[in-house]
């Protein structure tokens, strides 16, 4: 794309931070930015920590609370609904009153939600906690997303991501280790209390060391295109996460998926005729952007698929899947990938110039690599390779993400910034949700007698992967027209 067709279609970040509102106390150090990037990052961790958590404490919450499979399901997902649905609204919020206040807002209300879990009575009570969750979640995630372009400019993008997605992989490999060991110990209600803890440690910090930040200019929320953003994505994670017990014929599944579909076309349909719209749709018109989207479900498909399945492959090789320890140095592998991706592709792109259809690609095949990594599996040497198998996924996770999250909020208007930053966890749940409800059904494709075993498994990842190399050649086709226009 040329010079003057990027300006007149890509919304610039300014070349100097949005109110830089610094407190006293942070004026010693010689770039007072980087200390607010690092405990925004720290607040961000907790999203990354508590779905691996949860997943670890569910089963013995089912046992618990005695839950017949389908009340399980609903619990073990509401959150994730809930936390898709307050994306854009929270966005928003953030843009009108202020990005701190609700950051901060999110990470306290993060440790009261986590601790309502912990002592939970009963699963009615536990529910609340995780659409206390959700909300809280959307909060301090968004604002996290929001704060980096309007710290840093758009050169300055993929250096500060870089930074950013690195502390949020060494934080959360930490937590993750930590938190399995603690389930061993303490049980299931330990796993939140760490939550509620590291919440409340990173709200105080984020008080302490964040300046406030928030669009210069009046706007007025969109509440009809809130309410349409909410609608939609409740459908679409809904009815994907009801596909892998359901299966995808099911009427709630389809019903689910079509009615997401007819309200999120209403939704664009609605907001591209706005003046002053809650969301700028036009930015999915610019190839980058919708690139970057794209590759937002594929990596966070391919971490669904392999933190989905490999837990049944255990238990089906006779091993200890529901262990705490097992599970969280599982999610550990994958995080040690995604910090050598972070770190590396930040270098890379500052390094080499390298452009995003050079690092979207890549890192699409690297994902792909991953996933067709465990064709090579066996009874003797599954853990082997359950474990190049993630720490491929995580390098191409973080390897795609420093330059999916640079595009994304780099395309983002500066008075818009939270509201844009509703796109990357939109995408993200996506993805998981095609993930997980996709990926064992495909390796039932291959099952012998109905049962799921070391084949099926290495079959159905093969499938996957090669469906990734489509992908990746349909980005690259996609991003060069770009360029060519």
């Amino acid at each position: 794309m040329n010079q003057a067709a990027t300006h007149a279609t890509v919304a610039t970040v300014p070349q100097t931070p949005v109110s830089q509102n610094w407190p006293a106390r942070s004026l010693t150090y010689r770039d007072p930015r980087l200390l607010a990037l690092i405990f925004v990052t720290l607040v961000s961790t907790v999203q990354g920590i508590d779905p691996s958590l949860h997943g670890v404490a569910m089963p013995n919450v089912t046992t618990e609370f005695g839950l017949d499979r389908a009340i399980s399901s609903f619990i073990r997902s509401i959150g994730t609904i809930v936390l898709a649905a307050s994306m854009l609204g929270v966005g928003i919020t953030g843009d009108l009153i202020g990005r701190k206040k609700v950051l901060v807002m999110g990470a306290f209300g993060m440790a009261i939600a986590t601790t309502i879990n912990a002592f939970a009575p009963n699963a009615l009570i536990f529910g609340a906690g995780r659409v206390l969750m959700g909300i809280t979640t959307a909060m301090s995630f968004a604002m996290c997303l929001a704060f980096v372009p309007a710290l840093y400019t758009r050169e300055e993008l993929p250096k500060a991501f870089s930074i950013w997605l690195a502390i949020q992989s060494v934080a959360v490999v930490v937590a993750m280790l930590a938190g399995g060991a603690i389930f061993d110990i303490a049980g299931w209600r330990g796993t939140y209390l760490v939550t509620a803890g590291l919440s409340a440690i990173f709200g105080v910090l984020a008080v302490m060391y964040v300046p406030e930040n928030k669009a210069q200019s009046a706007r007025k929320f969109d509440t009809l295109g809130v309410l349409l953003a909410a609608t939609g994505l409740i459908s679409l994670v809904y009815s994907l996460g009801q596909a892998a017990t359901r299966g995808w014929s099911s009427p709630v599944v389809l019903g689910g998926t079509a009615l997401a579909l007819v309200v999120l076309t209403t939704f664009a349909v609605y907001e591209s005729r706005l003046k002053d719209p809650g969301f700028p749709v036009t930015l999915f018109k610019i190839p980058a952007f919708a690139a970057a989207c794209i590759v937002g479900v594929l990596f966070n498909f391919a971490n669904a698929s392999l933190i989905g399945q490999a837990p049944a492959l255990l238990k089906a090789a006779g091993m200890p899947a529901t262990s705490g320890l097992v599970i969280s140095l599982l999610s550990g592998l994958l995080g040690v990938g995604c910090f050598f991706g972070a770190v590396i592709s930040g270098w890379a792109q500052s390094k080499f110039k390298f452009s995003p259809r050079t690092m979207f690609v890549s890192g699409i095949l690297v994902l792909a690599a991953g996933l067709l990594s465990q064709y090579l599996i066996t009874v003797d040497n599954r853990i082997v390779i359950i474990a190049v198998g993630m720490l491929l996924v995580g390098f191409g996770i973080m390897w795609t993400q420093n330059p999916q999250s640079a595009v994304i909020m780099g395309s983002a208007p500066k008075e818009m910034v939270g509201a844009v930053g509703s796109v990357k966890p939109a995408v993200g749940q996506l993805g998981m949700g095609l993930g997980f409800g996709v990926s064992m059904p495909i390796a039932t494709i291959f099952m012998t007698g109905g049962v799921f075993d070391v084949n099926s498994y290495r079959l159905g990842m093969m499938a996957e992967g090669f469906v990734f190399l489509v992908f990746a050649v349909l980005v690259y086709a996609l991003l060069s027209i770009s360029n060519k226009n």
